[in-house]
């Protein structure tokens, strides 16, 4: 089959990625798009093309308030574009232009406090409107506000599951993640790795993968045109890694970090809605227990992708400073029983998490967690703080450790102005 041109084999790949391919398919598309590919590399596709990997499905979105947003449009004249179905940009556009019209404003009280009386409708030039039709306008913009922060909350815990899975992706351009074919291949392929879930794959398949990620990373290292910028946002292994520079190598870890800090707000946010007792993770009535065990399943994946990261980048010395730790999940089931059918090694790593900071002040800079006092809280408890993964990532794969220079934490800075001041401020 002849290949495709440069620009239309960069869309047909980049399309894979957007529609969550399976790596059998990518490694077919790959087989098909590459140039100059070997014997040996040809098989070793042809192979990954014929094993099987199932595909995570994706999370459901939350209905959209298009039926809302198309009333708002008739009620309020000035919502025009925003009575459109869409996002919460949508929602709060539309929120926004209808409260002017009726003297109100975003997040306003509820329904009884937060409504002009008659006089104050006059003032605000709303007398030919009767109470009865500003009432009806007064709830549907608390009803679209109320909706916006539900879509808002969707998109947050979108984020943080797309971090956990498939690392810093979504930072780059969705239409084509790099101009390098070669390039697009692994980033398609690694892609395609973290949808699968590799439980389900057999031992020849994760071995077929393997090799393919490895042979495309050997093109790569041949190559003058790699963009190993984009590469790291996804494969951001050691041989990945060392080839940028040092500002870069501080980029990649700030990102990473304020990513973290994204899905740390949601844990915070859940804790709130929680009655937890660190020491004791059952869920009580009322506890919004879903909420945090999301988050806590996110925060935990992604945080371990993230010590993974620092431990390719040889920096080492930043977990050293700030090393948040991991969090335990709610389990619904009565307090009485709950210590003797928890037990073991799990209750041993609840009391690691309850004697630590909690995350989400610890990257806020508010509580110091550097990795020594997570070493010594494991240590009390009887946890092994490396093979449990609490101070490390998988230290087979790390760079040696070296001192954080100067244009390392000036690309922290750019991503994360708060870990650089840490950074800058413990030195």
């Amino acid at each position: 089959m002849p290949q495709d041109e440069p620009a239309a084999a960069l869309d047909r790949i980049s399309r894979s990625i957007r529609s969550r391919s399976d790596p059998a398919a990518v490694a077919r598309l790959v087989r098909e798009l590459l140039p100059g590919l070997s014997p040996a590399e040809a098989a070793r596709l042809d192979v990954a093309g014929r094993r099987t990997w199932a595909v995570a499905p994706v999370p459901a979105a939350p209905a959209g308030a298009g039926r809302r947003l198309a009333v708002a449009g008739a009620l309020f004249g000035t919502v025009g574009e925003a009575a459109a179905a869409g996002g919460p940009e949508q929602l709060a556009r539309a929120v926004r232009l209808g409260g002017r019209e009726i003297g109100g404003r975003a997040g306003a009280a509820d329904f009884r406090d937060g409504r002009l009386n008659r006089e104050a409708r006059a003032a605000a030039g709303l007398g030919d409107l009767s109470k009865r039709q500003y009432n009806k306008r007064f709830r549907l913009l608390q009803r679209l506000e109320a909706k916006q922060q539900v879509l808002e909350l969707a998109e947050r815990e979108r984020r943080a599951a797309a971090l956990a899975e498939t690392g810093l992706l979504s930072l780059l351009d969705a239409a084509r993640p790099t101009e390098d074919l070669a390039t697009a291949c692994l980033i398609a392929f690694r892609a395609a790795g973290r949808h699968s879930r590799e439980e389900t794959a057999g031992r020849l398949s994760r071995l077929a993968g393997s090799q393919v990620a490895g042979l495309l990373l050997a093109r790569l290292a041949a190559s003058p045109g790699t963009d190993w910028w984009a590469l790291a946002h996804v494969h951001p292994v050691r041989e990945v890694v060392s080839r940028l520079t040092e500002h870069q190598r501080g980029l990649l870890a700030g990102r990473w970090s304020a990513a973290l800090g994204g899905t740390a707000a949601l844990l915070e946010r859940a804790y709130g809605r929680c009655s937890i007792e660190p020491t004791a993770m059952f869920a009580r009535p009322g506890d919004d227990a879903d909420a945090w065990n999301r988050a806590a399943k996110a925060w935990n994946a992604a945080r371990a992708q993230y010590l993974e990261v620092l431990e390719a980048l040889g920096a080492q010395e930043v977990l050293g400073r700030v090393c948040p730790g991991q969090v335990a999940w709610l389990d619904v089931i009565e307090p009485t029983s709950w210590r003797e059918w928890a037990g073991g090694r799990r209750l041993r790593e609840i009391e690691v998490w309850a004697g630590l900071p909690l995350p989400w002040r610890v990257l806020a800079g508010a509580e110091d967690c550097p990795a020594e006092l997570v070493e010594r809280v494991c240590r009390r408890h009887g946890v092994d703080p490396v093979r449990t993964g609490w101070t490390t990532g998988r230290a087979r794969w790390a760079a040696p450790a070296g001192p954080l220079t100067a244009a390392f934490v000036d690309g922290v800075a750019e991503a994360d102005p708060v870990l650089a001041r840490v950074l800058r401020a413990r030195a």
